[in-house]
């Protein structure tokens, strides 16, 4: 048998050898944890010959080595080097003998099958002893250990507490501490000021050490940059990283609604419906009729389904690529941004950890705006009617006129009734829900080994909204797996499924104001008005809260992925990921008050399914500790598919079955329409990523993307990007400029991005297809015609952009933040171009056109006070975004020497996208006697020429 002689094994072979019998001694001890032995019965069998003269302790450990199957293990320094040992020993037991050469050490010993481990005994202990199972128990009641920096300084005042209790102590000036008398199954928490406070789990360890990890402005944090990750203090592009509490403390169902107001240039709009999803913009508006929203990548591949069926309590981290360069990596999809949300995996633990997280939140509107009173409703009809009755003319309209009857104004003898017998309907109670509300209820369990971790959660959403009837919920779950499968090769799956619930008929708002007090929405026998205005006129709002009405959504993501790291050069890995997205809509309906009450039925599936694969490898090396290099190379492909048929009938003879029985219709009434697309595109990106002592840092990337979309001249499109930063605060010729800084970094960056703008087939010329004429039998002919041209020269947008940013801390990172100006413009903007309508085509899409967009950006965040128990910070952001229409068209047809404005769609040259267009007035208004032009009426501003 192969033995292990320690004190040689550390004398002789440094410090490396050194570490690696710590980290065996802590193997040793969890797997005494787990079987539970302290002693052996082979220590109390075996007897050996010994004869000692002078010898020391690692002499005596290795003699009994060459004669047992034990192996010692210990450390020299925790040896007595001064012991001198003379004595035979004749036929005597281990145990016996070692209990005898280690009195008056102050060490301890267990022996654990065939391994015996030397440890320091309690603090002031002078005897030694072997611990037997129960001495074992109460000394795993005591803890020792060294806490240590990142860069393995020992810390001392770092705060150890068993958690849930106030015992705990202190390292001393050399990071070491000890504390007794805690429980198998205590947590011992970790505690220092700008530190990460860290959880141990003790079970049956006795020594735990602890390397304390930064945590104020997490320069050393790791960020999501797509295609792989960077330290936070190596970012030359603006990446910003969102809080993961901001994101579950927000009772939100939709994890974009918890981002709103977390970072300077993210714009995340409000929701006007249950289960809506908020409009997201990155940095205002780079397009004039395409996408406006940013890419979503979830857990590193491009997520094209619904942000809302992703649950918030999943996601670990949100990092955003605001500017051109660091989103360039995405290429022809990024002109927008970036979003890239990476959801949570198995933490590190002994056992497994089970979260369930319960919440129930209460919404009320901000402003009820409630439909007038029956008195105010009687009063405004009065004035409507001023000059057509109710007003005498003699006194200038202004005195009621006592012949005129508010009576004649009603619609239908129902409401007149309803009027006389002061019988007045609230629609506003009708139409609205007194209690809106959302529940969340959600469970996970994690888990993380030596090799393998898991995360797997359930989770249930229920919301009512505003609007009777208007109401959603989903149920998601999801699971994460990642296994070592070897020390080189790594393999993941990561999933998740929602089922989403709209049904319910939505009801309009104007119903609530469209029908006035009186207008009854009952008969007196209980049955309903089916026109409280009128017959002819909108039906009874209860029909529609009372109708069938079938809506649910299905997602299913999957992503599996294997790692590779490539042993023949070091640092280089390979990583490849399929992943598949299935999206499937039902919804069905029958409306018995459509048709004038005859009926209306349909149902419609739909069906979407996605793939995609990437291809990863990844260069990462550090040369003499100053040149770190990193190459990434990206090749991938996606493909996507949509089905759906819909069936309609209407006038239906029976609806009892509803949507279930579409034949009850009518025969010649019964319609099927079906429709179906398809799309594909490759890319190929390239990044190489320098720096230089930490010190100098630059990026370069180059993506070039292609898309069936577009026509055979412009399949594909290239997107380069290069960014700079110089962390002015390491100069030491700067020291005495930025001496109070901790960081001061500077950045700059260039890149071009694309806009997929255009529909699938839009640069095809498309054929439609109808019944549009009957021949001579009165038969319908199907018939098919161009419906639109090609547009063969159609081609990306393109955004180009410049980036200035600034990076700063102070005060021991205490005061942080970043300050980031950018500027970019954005041609061959897609604009359907109005023609002659000779043709029988009106528009024509074209790429024309220029935008220019810039604006400002500052973040800062203060650490107040940070403790082990007490956290205050302060976060303040401020943006400011600026658009301008620079060209489009390009006409002057008055001659002035600049571009025409294009008033009918709203678009100003050298103004901003959206501009308020209205006349200018004097502030006056017509009155009666005035010579009113036919174009206007009483009361109207009176217009400037």
């Amino acid at each position: 048998m192969k033995k292990l002689l320690i004190s040689y094994f550390l004398q002789e072979r440094g410090k490396w050898e050194k570490v690696f019998l710590i980290m065996r001694l802590s193997i040793l001890f969890t797997f005494a944890a787990i079987i539970n032995v302290t002693a052996s019965g082979y220590s109390q069998t075996v007897k050996i010959d010994l004869e000692l003269k002078n010898a020391t302790l690692q002499q005596v450990f290795q003699s009994i080595q060459e004669q047992t199957e034990f192996d010692f293990f210990y450390k020299n320094e925790h040896l007595p080097h001064n012991k001198v040992i003379n004595r035979s020993y004749k036929n005597i037991r281990v145990d016996e003998i070692l209990d005898e050469v280690l009195e008056g050490t102050g060490l301890i010993y267990r022996v654990m099958n065939t391994d015996i481990v030397i440890t320091k005994g309690p603090a002031g202990a002078s005897d030694s002893h072997r611990l037997t199972s129960s001495e074992s128990n109460q000394q795993s009641r005591m803890v020792t250990g060294k806490i240590t920096d990142p860069g393995g300084q020992p810390l001392p005042g770092v705060t150890i507490v068993v958690k849930g209790t106030t015992q705990g102590t202190i390292t001393n000036t050399d990071g070491e501490y000890t504390i007794t008398n805690i429980p198998e199954d205590a947590t011992l928490v970790f505690s220092f000021v700008g530190m990460r406070t860290q959880e141990v789990v003790v079970g049956s360890q006795v020594n735990i050490n602890v390397v304390m990890e930064e945590d104020v402005i997490g320069l050393d944090e790791v960020i999501a940059i797509g295609y792989g990750t960077m330290k936070k203090s190596d970012l030359t592009g603006s990446v910003v990283r969102v809080d993961q509490e901001i994101i579950t403390e927000r009772p939100n169902i939709s994890v974009m609604q918890s981002l709103q107001g977390s970072s300077p240039g993210l714009n995340v709009g409000q929701v006007n419906a249950a289960g809506e999803e908020p409009s997201i913009s990155i940095r205002g508006r780079n397009s004039i009729s395409g996408a406006q929203a940013p890419l979503i990548v979830l857990d590193g591949v491009i997520f094209r389904g619904r942000l809302i069926d992703i649950n918030p309590n999943d996601v670990e981290s949100i990092d955003i690529l605001k500017d051109a360069s660091s989103a360039a990596i995405y290429g022809s999809q990024a002109t927008n941004g970036v979003i890239i949300i990476t959801t949570k995996t198995g933490k590190i633990e002994d056992k497994p950890i089970i979260n369930y997280n319960s919440r129930y939140s209460f919404q009320e509107p901000t402003k009820r705006f409630r439909p007038e009173s029956p008195e105010d409703y009687v009063k405004r009809i009065e004035a409507a009617y001023a000059i057509n009755g109710s007003r005498t003319p003699e006194s200038g309209y202004l005195e009621p006129n006592p012949d005129w009857d508010i009576s004649q104004m009603f619609r239908s003898n129902l409401q007149l009734w309803a009027y006389e017998n002061n019988i007045v309907t609230d629609w506003y109670d009708i139409g609205t829900n007194d209690r809106m509300y959302t529940h969340n209820q959600d469970l996970s369990i994690n888990k993380r080994t030596e090799n393998s971790g898991y995360f797997m959660s359930v989770g249930y959403t229920d919301q009512v909204g505003y609007m009777a009837n208007e109401g959603y919920s989903r149920w998601n779950a999801r699971i994460n797996v990642d296994n070592e499968v070897t020390d080189w090769l790594k393999i993941g799956v990561q999933s998740f499924l929602t089922s989403s619930d709209y049904s319910g008929d939505n009801l309009s708002p104007l119903a609530i104001y469209q029908h006035t007090p009186y207008c009854p929405a009952f008969h007196e026998d209980g049955s309903l008005v089916q026109n409280p205005r009128g017959v002819g006129d909108r039906v009874n709002p209860y029909y529609y809260i009372e109708s069938d009405d079938f809506d649910k959504r299905l997602n299913l993501f999957g992503n599996i992925y294997a790692d590779i790291s490539l042993p023949f050069i070091k640092g280089l890995s390979f990583k490849t990921n399929f992943n598949t997205n299935y999206f499937t809509t039902s919804h069905y309906y029958y409306r018995d008050y459509a048709n004038n009450f005859l009926g209306v039925g349909s149902k419609s599936e739909g069906i979407r399914s996605e793939w995609a694969n990437d291809n990863i490898l990844t260069y990462d090396r550090t040369f003499s500790d100053d040149h770190k290099v990193i190459v990434t190379l990206v090749y991938g492909s996606e493909k996507r598919d949509y089905t759906s048929t819909t069936a309609t009938a209407t006038e239906f003879v029976s609806d009892e079955l509803g949507y279930n029985r579409l034949q009850a219709g009518s025969a010649d009434l019964q319609t099927a329409s079906s429709t179906a697309w398809s799309e594909a595109s490759i890319y190929n990106m390239a990044r190489l990523f320098y720096s230089f002592k930490n010190r100098y840092m630059i990026t370069g990337t180059y993506r070039r993307d292609g898309f069936s979309g577009f026509s055979e001249n412009n399949k594909f499109g290239d997107f380069p990007s290069l960014s700079l930063a110089w962390v002015a605060s390491e100069e030491d010729f700067l020291q005495d400029v930025l001496g109070i800084f901790d960081l001061f970094k500077l950045r700059a960056s260039y890149g071009s991005n694309g806009n997929r703008t255009i529909s699938r087939y839009q640069t095809l010329a498309q054929v439609g297809g109808g019944y549009n004429y009957i021949n001579g039998s009165k038969t319908p002919v199907y018939t098919q015609s161009i419906t639109d041209l090609a547009s063969p020269k159609l081609k990306w947008e393109t955004t180009t952009g410049v980036n200035f940013g600034l990076d700063f801390a102070l005060f021991d990172q205490r005061l942080s933040g970043a300050v980031d100006y950018y500027n970019s413009n954005t041609t061959n903007l897609l604009y359907n171009v109005d023609i002659p309508g000779l043709s029988r085509f009106e528009t024509f899409p074209d790429n024309l056109g220029k935008l220019h967009n810039h604006g400002l950006e500052i973040s800062l965040s203060s650490i107040n006070v940070r403790s082990s128990d007490f956290e205050w910070s302060s976060h303040f952001i401020f943006s400011r975004n600026r658009n301008e229409l620079r060209e489009l068209l390009g006409f002057d047809n008055d001659g002035d020497g600049k571009e025409d404005d294009l008033i009918s769609e709203g678009l100003f040259i050298g103004e901003p996208l959206s501009t308020i267009y209205h006349y200018y007035t004097d502030g006056s208004l017509w009155q009666v006697g005035d010579d009113i032009p036919s174009t206007v009426d009483i009361g109207s501003y009176k217009i400037k020429d």
